[in-house]
């Protein structure tokens, strides 16, 4: 049995065009994607549109991340529409305002988690983060301690994303397979990944895979559909994190989000000064 897990695209649409073709070629039997299919990058809507295609012809599967859900924050009555807090949050809204109220619909459905009876009596489960919530990772370094607490231990294979950051790890009866990123992987590596599963002999395998896609067109995108400049000045920090393959924006986030809702510095120079000497892990 073959089955594709994709997680983290984050409105990356050339990597992910160049992933949906590896995997059909590839020809799994199941496909699972991991959540944050849109927000952090250009081309949200493109790539919400290319994966419900996905949905309704191949039976693939999705559940939603923590960024579908930053997202749908904006379909609230509440959410803020002026102001350094709404500043920080632009590049959401810049994606909120570029979905149909049928995308947003759609992004509401999405389930939390995904539970499946493979054959052999096995399980799989699939989540964005962990069992712990969607914004709670399971890394690299994490330990395996750390790791039991963060899975449901009585399945067989337990798919995650979230970090951008691939791991497989076989902890009792449990294969972990963090799928890592297509749209912005943040391990160094800037090339799309995506993960490969295979069961033999009543064993779990996952493999990791990185492809080389047209990152000069992915970048061209932040301008052509106006991301940059209509998205503020953080979807710099996003492309910064794309040309880079380590994440910006948390970073930026704990240097400089309160003297910015402090009104001690503006964001535009906060991240001016940021980008002088951006995070190289």
């Amino acid at each position: 049995m073959k089955i594709a897990a994709l997680a983290d695209i984050h409105g990356n649409y050339q990597a992910l065009i160049t992933i949906i073709d590896h995997v059909e070629r590839w020809k799994p039997d199941l496909v699972y994607v991991l959540g944050d299919i849109i927000n952090r990058g250009p081309r949200s809507r493109d790539c919400l549109h290319l994966i419900q295609q996905k949905l309704e012809s191949d039976s693939w599967q999705a559940i939603t991340g923590n960024h579908e859900q930053y997202v749908l924050r904006f379909n609230s009555p509440d959410a803020p529409k002026a102001g350094n807090q709404f500043e920080l949050l632009r590049i959401i809204h810049w994606t909120y305002q570029t979905l149909s109220p049928g995308d947003v619909q759609s992004v509401t459905e999405l389930p939390l988690e995904i539970e499946t009876q493979l054959p052999w009596n096995h399980i799989l489960k699939a989540v964005h983060a962990s069992m712990s919530g969607i914004r709670v990772g399971i890394y690299p370094h994490s330990s395996q301690k750390e790791i039991l607490g963060l899975i449901q231990p009585d399945v067989n294979l337990f798919l995650i994303g979230h970090t951008h950051q691939p791991l497989v790890k076989t902890i009792g009866k449990t294969t972990v397979v963090n799928a890592g990123s297509i749209g912005l992987p943040f391990d160094g590596d800037t090339r799309a990944g995506y993960a490969q599963i295979t069961q033999e002999n009543n064993q779990w395998t996952g493999k990791i895979i990185r492809i080389e896609y047209d990152l000069e067109a992915a970048h061209q995108d932040f301008f052509s559909t106006q991301f940059i400049p209509e998205g503020g000045p953080l979807a710099e920090l996003v492309l910064t994190e794309m040309k880079l393959g380590w994440p910006q924006l948390s970073h930026w986030f704990r240097l400089y989000e309160q003297a910015v809702l402090d009104h001690k510095i503006s964001i535009e120079d906060a991240v001016e000064l940021y980008l002088k000497n951006p995070n190289l892990e």
